[in-house]
């Protein structure tokens, strides 16, 4: 009887030292998942101050620039200087400089309105393909990423125009009084027939039957490409019934 009772008292201590021991674990858990991570922050920026270096969230950050955005150019031109506009977004505040690249090389810079916008009025270009881009810049050599590259052609020699029919001074008769008037041009190009608007077929040749009042006329036909070169030719024909 007394060994008995010797015995429950002996499982009862056993028990509550593994609550006790359990209680413990859990409870070095929660203090863990409460208080550990700001422990080992705190003990990290003591090692960092130690060794006397910055914390990573106190150092200066780069300013962060984004890219200008261009006006878009005509595909174009006739003319070897140009006006190129546009904008920049974001930070415009400070020394902000816009830098601009012709065919790769920076050929000029400057300031942004207060808005964003900017223009460089008069950029030189040469004949045939140039291309033209942008970055920004601040006093701290915080560069931006390029801008889009635009592509534009200079172009000054005139437009081919052949005029297959009809002939100088023709002339021309039947019920429909109209002449047709048919031609060759680069595919590109523009044409006009009397400033009427004709289809230019991919291989550049072009067909119009154009109507024609009594007697003689002039039919003027123009060709224009895409940086405004015209050429012209004119036919005189006369229409009989």
């Amino acid at each position: 009887m007394v060994r008995s009772r010797l015995r429950n008292y002996q499982d009862r201590k056993e028990r509550r030292q593994i609550f006790l021991t359990l209680g413990g674990i859990i409870g070095i858990f929660l203090f863990l998942a409460l208080f550990g991570v700001k422990m080992l922050v705190g003990f990290s920026l003591f090692v960092d101050k130690l060794r006397g270096s910055t914390p990573t969230n106190q150092q200066q950050t780069q300013e962060i620039l984004l890219p200008p955005q261009l006006d878009t150019l005509p595909a174009a031109v006739n003319t070897e200087e140009i006006r190129i506009s546009g904008r920049i977004s974001g930070r415009t505040k400070g020394d902000v400089t816009i830098l601009l690249y012709v065919n790769e090389q920076q050929t000029d810079k400057t300031k942004p309105e207060k808005d964003g916008t900017f223009v460089f009025p008069n950029v030189k270009i040469k004949e045939g393909f140039n291309t033209i881009s942008a970055k920004a810049i601040d006093e701290k050599n915080n560069t931006s990423d390029l801008s889009d590259v635009l592509t534009i052609q200079v172009k000054k020699s005139k437009p081919t125009l052949d005029i297959t029919s009809p002939s100088e001074n023709a002339e021309i008769s039947g019920e429909k009084q109209m002449a047709t008037i048919t031609g060759k041009t680069e595919s590109d190009n523009t044409v006009s027939v009397n400033e009427r608007f004709v289809v230019v077929k991919s291989d550049g040749s072009f067909s119009y039957d154009l109507p024609l009042k009594d007697g003689e006329q002039i039919i003027t036909i123009i060709a224009k490409d895409l940086a405004g070169n015209e050429t012209k030719a004119e036919r005189k024909v006369t229409y009989k019934k």
